[in-house]
């Protein structure tokens, strides 16, 4: 090739690249630079897809709007670490709210239910005062319920949070919805799919406004995705790839085992229900999810969040089929539930695979790339790396932009597009490895609008808020619940009877 063909070739990435690295995605952030919507035209010509600029997801600044109507009065079962950190969500902390400035939600924390002494006083330490109300003043001190039952038979709560181990979600949730409080509760939605199946039933005959908490339903980048894959950018998608990667003691659940608790302290007998006796142990206390007797495992704690996220962008459903297996390889503690783990999600309808694999020994593999959790997405014209921010790579045999390849406009596996919440300059536009540099992720915990960080698990709960008050839909619907909670449950079978486990669509059970 001549020096004068090199030169033009690199002329042409050069103009496309800076085309990309132009093009404001307006209604995201609040920017509106019309006069570059010709780079737009020219981006959209080079890709094959149409990529305008309005039909990306919209993210304002309502959150900041105040909530009308009476205060709703909220009682919290289970006021643990979860617990604890949807109420600083909510407002209710005793630190510093630091810059953050949302809109008051109209709330007071009235009930308090928690097994354990301390977990419940700490509760009620922050319910006498909200960061975010207007104007800030000192409200009334939670109630201290030692039994649920208690507080869903108080007429003083309209609606209640459970952040419980799953072994109790079940019954909390057909009790709570019998008494007509609104409920929003904490994955994995149950323990086993016969529980599921319970909650749906039970749901159907009551008219509550249910709001499931998987707060990353707020996280932009997932909704953005969806519509870059509707636009057909990736060609056939085949694979879908999931991952959880961990190396550290709390990682694997172990977690306040040097605590000293005085298990007097504990209604140990009410905290394990109708599950097997055991001696009280803060390994099983604070690290229940390595154990059946509470929890489904990797998949109900971990996978679940991957599969909400790709359930999100692509509307999976529940899959056809399950095949999973692991063990307990490394962590040879007191645990049941395995610390390796890979399952396969058959959907032969929509022509793909789903893959989950996990290690709680490992971190090396790639997962956190700038601290965010990566799914990959695999098409026959390109594949997407999803997790805060969004990077799609061009396959070098790809037939869309094969013509384009050849002229050495797109490099084969190399960034062509990328969504970057929270840049400076935020838009759809090509990448290199400075400009990914430039993005810092700060875990599955927060997503933008406007340009602003915004806390995910208080857009969540505000969303439920206003859906009680005016009837607006949440996106947590028990429908994704049911869909989350079985396909993961699915694959916790699969593991422990050692075989292959089918969904009946029509009689909603296992075969």
């Amino acid at each position: 090739m001549s020096e004068e063909s090199k030169e033009s070739k690199k002329l042409q990435r050069r103009d496309f690249l800076a085309g990309l690295a132009t093009v404001p995605v307006i209604g995201l952030f609040g920017a509106a630079l019309m006069h570059q919507l010709a780079h737009d035209h020219y981006r959209n010509r080079l890709i094959g897809a149409d990529l305008t600029l309005d039909q990306l997801a919209s993210a304002d600044d309502d959150y900041l709007r105040d909530l009308d109507g009476d205060p709703l009065r909220l009682g919290i079962i289970g006021s643990g670490s979860r617990g604890m950190n949807i109420l600083e969500s909510l407002g209710f902390s005793e630190k510093d709210a630091g810059n953050r400035s949302y809109g008051d939600l109209r709330i007071r924390l009235a009930g308090v239910c928690d097994v354990y002494d301390q977990a419940a006083e700490r509760a009620m330490a922050v319910s006498g005062f909200n960061a975010f109300s207007r104007p800030a003043s000192p409200l009334p001190k939670a109630r201290r319920y030692t039994r649920y039952q208690e507080m869903l038979d108080d007429k003083e709560i309209d609606a209640v949070i459970i952040a419980t181990p799953d072994h109790w979600h079940a019954r909390m949730i057909m009790d709570a919805a019998a008494a007509g409080k609104h409920v929003y509760a904490e994955k994995c939605l149950t323990r086993t799919i016969e529980e599921v199946i319970q909650i749906k039933q039970a749901l159907q005959r009551c008219n509550i406004v249910f709001q499931y908490g998987h707060q990353n339903r707020q996280q932009l980048s997932f909704h953005v995705a969806r519509k870059m894959i509707a636009q057909n950018i990736l060609g056939k998608i085949t694979l879908l790839k999931t991952h959880t990667y961990r190396n550290t003691t709390r990682g694997a659940f172990n977690r306040h085992l040097d605590r000293k608790i005085d298990p007097g302290q504990v209604d140990w007998q009410q905290w394990l229900g109708d599950t097997p006796f055991y001696p009280f142990s803060p390994s099983r206390y604070f690290g229940w999810q390595k154990f059946f007797e509470y929890s489904g495992g990797l998949p109900a704690h971990m996978f679940s969040h991957e599969y909400d996220a790709i359930n999100q962008v692509f509307d999976l459903g529940i899959p056809r089929s399950v095949m999973a297996m692991g063990g307990i390889y490394y962590w040879k503690d007191d645990r049941n539930t395995p610390d390796v783990f890979q399952a396969v999600f058959e959907y032969p309808e929509r022509e793909l695979l789903l893959t989950y694999d996990a290690n709680l020994a490992n971190t090396s593999t790639g997962e956190y790339e700038s601290g965010a959790k990566v799914k990959e997405i695999v098409g026959s014209d390109a594949w997407m790396k999803l997790g805060l921010h969004i990077t799609v790579f061009p396959d070098k045999h790809s037939e869309k932009f094969k013509s384009r390849i050849e002229q050495g406009v797109i490099e084969p596996n190399a960034p062509l597009l990328s969504f970057i919440p929270g840049m400076k300059e935020n838009s759809i536009q090509a990448v290199t490895s400075a400009s990914q540099k430039m993005y810092a992720g700060s875990g599955l915990i927060s997503t933008y609008r406007n340009g602003k960080e915004v806390d995910v698990t208080y857009l969540h709960l505000r969303e439920w808020l206003e859906g009680i008050r005016t009837g607006k839909p949440v996106s947590g619907t028990f429908q994704t619940a049911f869909e989350d909670a079985v396909t993961c449950h699915m694959a916790t079978l699969s593991y422990r009877e050692k075989r292959r486990v089918d969904w009946d669509v029509v009689k909603e059970c296992v075969l």
